[in-house]
């Protein structure tokens, strides 16, 4: 994986990303860096293990919109 992608991550965060053994469950709270987890973590599993990204499914939950 490009260095330069890892470099705005903290170790957990990169971890995730670069985790290639089966599925990534994250649950964070709010402004934690979710979403850049995903995206780097595709593009990861894209560009480095070479993974056809329409065999990727990403899902978000919030539980936001309940609580209105």
């Amino acid at each position: 994986m490009n260095q330069k992608m890892l470099q705005d991550l903290n170790h957990e965060q990169a971890d995730a990303v670069t985790s290639i053994n089966g599925p990534v469950l994250l649950i964070a709270g709010p402004g934690s860096g979710k979403t850049r987890v995903i995206t780097h973590r595709i593009a990861h599993l894209v560009k480095s293990q070479k993974v056809n990204p329409y065999r990727i499914t990403a899902m978000t939950f919030t539980t936001k919109l309940l609580e209105n």
